[in-house]
């Protein structure tokens, strides 16, 4: 039986509930053995605006995920130059991983909708089919409507397949960052393990 591999990357910039709680849901429901959190180190989709620096991510991201079993830290994304691209990370873990390992990307619902915009994006369905989590304000429906436009009707069926119910976290990491910046929001509640690592830092205070 092979071992499965959740892939999940980001910027992880804060890292919070819906990076910690989400991904051991997905993992519980496909039955993953781990769960590798892909720290990158520029967003092709965000390079406008610079990331935190990459070592207090790492930091955050190795407070946030401490208690969590299945996860694991991975940084190959930070050893490249340049944008981080997913095609890129996907076919260099297919390589470092034996064929007895089955690799899946999870990604959100926004990601899904655009995910024909990703560099090479037959090719990661190839080697990592999509794990889909849904949050609001993203229907099933209209998720599965936005995918058809950019695969065959024959291939909706499978996609569909990969879309999960879950609990619904309806939060991003810049909302954190402006409540963080306007200290209206009590981020224990949301980031028990980070706050303190924000607050020391001084991070977030100047967007």
């Amino acid at each position: 039986m092979k071992q499965k591999v959740i892939v999940f990357g980001g910027t992880f910039d804060p890292p919070h509930r819906a990076h910690t709680e989400l991904p051991p849901q997905i993992a519980e429901q496909v039955g993953a053995d781990k769960i590798l959190y892909v720290i990158a180190a520029l967003s092709p989709f965000k390079s406008q605006t610079p990331p935190t620096p990459a070592h207090h991510r790492l930091a955050m991201l190795r407070l946030a995920t401490a208690t969590i079993e299945q996860a694991e830290i991975c940084e190959i994304e930070l050893a490249r130059e340049g944008p981080s691209f997913t095609i890129d990370t996907i076919e260099q873990l297919a390589q470092q991983y034996s064929s007895d390992v089955e690799l899946r990307i999870l990604i959100g619902a926004d990601q899904a909708i655009a995910f024909h915009r990703w560099r090479d994006w037959q090719r990661i369905v190839e080697l990592a089919p999509p794990l889909i989590m849904l949050r609001p304000p993203h229907t099933k429906k209209e998720v599965l409507d936005a995918i058809g436009t950019f695969v065959p009707k024959d291939d909706l069926a499978q996609w569909q397949s990969w879309i999960l119910p879950l609990d619904m976290i309806d939060l991003s990491a810049t909302e954190l960052r402006d409540e963080q910046q306007r200290a209206c929001l009590p981020l224990d509640s949301l980031l028990p393990t980070v706050r303190q690592y924000i607050e020391e830092h001084g991070l977030y205070n100047d967007q």
